[in-house]
């Protein structure tokens, strides 16, 4: 009886250990919790930051290594990015799941888009994304974002 003891104490104490990590937005069970509104926030800054052409404000908001995926294969850096910026004439987005752990937060979503690309127009109906960022100081950077979205 001793042997079988030890083990699942030792279960208990690394779950309990694990349990008690992280930060009040991070869910154990990986649901979303209050991250959700500051997350919607974030990745709409990026979005009208696309939308108005706001180059000053992407170049302070992304990450000196920040990086771009492609649903084409296309990966862009910060500089690549912001000197060809698409043509996005309208979004929505919803379906937000950010999850924060500490100083990170990663945001999947859905957005709807009217979205031209180095020429190719994309369709109008829903396509998931992927955004991380980074919190130095009192201020999200984005670190990364995927866009899934194929074009027609």
């Amino acid at each position: 009886m001793k042997t079988r003891l030890a083990p699942i104490a030792a279960i208990l104490i690394a779950s309990a250990a694990i349990a008690s990590c992280g930060s009040s937005s991070y869910s154990v069970n990986g649901s979303a919790s209050s991250a959700n509104a500051e997350g919607t926030k974030l990745v709409t800054r990026l979005f009208e930051d696309v939308k108005t052409k706001n180059k000053t404000d992407l170049g302070n908001f992304l990450t000196p290594d920040w990086q771009l995926q492609r649903a084409s294969g296309a990966a862009l850096t910060k500089s690549e990015f912001i000197g060809g910026l698409p043509d996005l004439n309208s979004y929505a987005i919803s379906n937000v799941k950010a999850l924060q752990y500490e100083d990170s937060m990663t945001v999947s979503f859905t957005a709807t888009t009217d979205l031209v690309v180095d020429g190719k127009q994309y369709p109008g109906a829903p396509a998931p994304y992927l955004s991380s960022f980074i919190k130095v100081g009192d201020s999200w950077y984005l670190l990364s974002h995927a866009n899934l979205n194929k074009p027609k």
